[in-house]
């Protein structure tokens, strides 16, 4: 005899009926809908793009022209490096050229003149010291060009690692680059939320998934997104395939660095049977429904698929019309008599 039974034998006994100490329950029934499998991961905020400016050219800083956390625009000048050596070296490549164009301009009017006198070889050689002297010039030039470091987008500056006065060397194979690094500038109007999938869900990935994701903090926040790209291809070590969501972020509220907590969309069955998840009773592994039946709970078994935390997608156990009780924390026995919950 079961425990719904002597319940009500002992109330009976008591002079109760069984609609006495019936508990009322609403309802509900399937609905029609989409569902979504989802799986949760550990992701990362990244900013749209980020640098670490380095000198190009050996010097010592004349002037630093930002700080820490200023804003600044594309070509704004942010540092500016001393570099003596080029300057010499630009004054003497200057004088060179003017040489050799004086030396080619006395050559073609020497062989405009008298065109027996001059060679078409002397001409020739003319002209090659002179395109050689304009190239050592601009070559010098440019390098002093690199001394002036400009923004190359717009961002934020990230870290400063230099003062007025240091000497700071070149960045070349031969130098490590932590030596000559400047400043970093990173643009976080729009971030990347990235994540990586496991290899045996990476094959479901696609662009315009769902992508939900958390942070964590003094003020949490959850945001909507879609999987804008991924990688296509499987971490050799890790055997994940890397996802990314693109978010814009105007008001600076997210900081690139930080984790987020990741809910991938990653499967969705359409038009499919759903039941709201406080209708469905977790027996262990067995998922079960009490529907109302002439006053009385009456047990039934479910297969299920998808869950999305609000739904449970009912594969089978039930019919369309079968009056579902949302029992939700309450303990419930097949036979046990219930009422519907007005409405």
């Amino acid at each position: 005899m079961n425990s719904a039974k002597l319940l009500s034998l002992s109330l009976l006994g008591c002079g109760l009926t069984t609609a006495a100490w019936a508990v009322d329950f609403e309802t509900t029934q399937l609905q029609t809908g989409d569902i979504t499998r989802s799986i949760q991961l550990l992701g990362e905020v990244k900013p749209y793009q980020q640098i670490t400016l380095y000198a190009k050219v050996s010097g010592y800083v004349h002037q630093v022209n930002v700080e820490m956390g200023d804003q600044v625009k594309a070509g704004r000048s942010l540092l500016e490096l001393e570099v003596p050596e080029l300057v010499a070296q630009e004054a003497k490549a200057q004088a060179e050229l003017k040489l050799a164009e004086v030396e080619a301009k006395h050559v073609r009017e020497a062989a405009a003149k008298a065109p027996e006198l001059v060679t078409q070889q002397a001409l020739d050689v003319a002209e090659a010291h002179l395109l050689v002297a304009q190239a050592q010039h601009t070559q010098i030039q440019t390098l002093i060009n690199f001394s002036h470091i400009t923004a190359p987008f717009n961002g934020t500056i990230t870290r400063r690692m230099v003062d007025p006065g240091a000497f700071v060397p070149a960045a070349t194979s031969n130098n490590p680059s932590s030596q000559a690094a400047l400043l970093t500038l990173t643009d976080a109007s729009r971030l990347r939320i990235q994540a990586a999938v496991p290899e045996y869900e990476a094959s479901l990935v696609s662009l315009g998934q769902a992508f939900t994701f958390t942070i964590d903090g003094a003020k949490p926040r959850t945001l909507q997104a879609t999987v804008t790209r991924h990688s296509h291809s499987l971490d050799q070590t890790t055997k994940t395939l890397l996802v990314e969501a693109e978010v814009v972020n105007p008001d600076d509220a997210l900081q690139p660095g930080t984790f987020a907590n990741v809910k991938l969309g990653i499967e969705t069955h359409r038009h499919t049977n759903l039941l709201p998840i406080a209708a469905v009773v977790m027996e262990k592994a067995t998922a079960v429904a009490f529907v109302y039946q002439q006053g009385k709970a009456s047990r039934r078994v479910l297969k299920v698929g998808f869950t999305d935390g609000v739904h449970y997608e009912v594969l089978s156990g039930l019919g369309p019309e079968d009056k579902v009780l949302v029992v939700g924390t309450a303990t419930v026995t097949d036979g046990q008599a219930v009422n519907l919950a007005a409405k």
